[in-house]
């Protein structure tokens, strides 16, 4: 990621002597960033987008030693958006610097976002930046004897963000890591993926597929609907982490979806 490495070279000046008292108008605005809000406990890194309007866009790695202080910018006298992403490590940025793609495995992304005007000598901006991710966990248990092929696949979810955070592009499937099973000797499946924030609170799906006793089963289930029906909008940043218990059956599934440290919980069975 190349560009995240540039310096503003389009949009940072150093002040020249053309600067006089009377005339400041080809003078820089300084862009004072109050980082005092960014947790060094779960952003372990920081980049910084500039684009300004009808200009263009320039991204800067902040190093993590103006976490907790200030950091000053020299900007042009203009109208920018601003954002700061945290955790950007294997996502994508493609050539405009307009989106971002996570990848596999996806970063813990946290994001930040603010149109600013910087006509002034001095601009003040407080960077707060909201969880962009969603830690999803997915035990499977009960009668998983002679079970074989289990695989878990989020469905219908998103997994790109434009520069401002907002989510984009086409609905995929995501593929949660299998972390334990019971050949390790445990008395359960546990699987863990990341959900970002999504386009739509309603469409994320939870699919279920294996083999039982020979025959292929499959299970879906409206994950989105259901978290929406328990107060938590997968489409807003800052949401809980998420638990899905499964437990299977000889003619049907129960599975019990949980946030907020069991304070809220909800109960479907679903037959074959």
């Amino acid at each position: 990621m190349r560009h995240l490495e540039a310096l503003f070279a389009a949009v940072m000046l150093l002040g020249t002597a053309s600067c006089i008292k009377e005339n400041r108008s080809g003078c820089p605005c300084n862009l004072h960033l109050d980082l005092s809000q960014v947790d060094k406990n779960y952003i372990h890194k920081m980049d910084l987008m500039l684009a300004e309007l009808g200009g263009s866009t320039e991204w800067k790695a902040v190093d993590k030693s103006y976490f907790g202080d200030t950091l000053i910018l020299q900007v042009n006298k203009s109208e920018f958006d601003f954002c700061a992403w945290g955790n950007l490590a294997g996502s994508i940025i493609d050539r405009r610097g307009r989106t971002i793609s996570p990848t596999q495995p996806s970063d813990s992304l946290w994001s930040f976002y603010r149109p600013i005007q910087t006509r002034c000598e001095d601009v003040f901006v407080s960077v707060v930046p909201e969880r962009e991710h969603i830690p999803v966990t997915i035990f499977v248990r009960g009668k998983t004897e002679g079970i074989s092929h289990l695989e878990p696949v989020l469905e219908q979810v998103g997994a790109a963000f434009s520069f401002n955070g907002d989510a984009v592009g086409d609905l995929a499937r995501t593929y949660p890591q299998l972390v334990v099973s019971p050949e390790g000797g445990a008395a359960f499946y546990c699987y863990k993926a990341l959900l970002f924030t999504q386009q739509s609170a309603t469409k994320a799906r939870l699919e279920l597929n294996y083999t039982y006793d020979g025959r292929s089963r499959s299970a879906e289930y409206p994950l989105g609907e259901m978290l929406l029906e328990m107060g938590e909008d997968i489409s807003l940043s800052n949401q809980n982490p998420i638990v899905i218990d499964l437990v299977l059956g000889s003619e049907s599934i129960f599975i019990t979806i949980q946030v907020s440290d069991w304070e809220k919980h909800g109960v479907i069975e679903v037959t074959y």
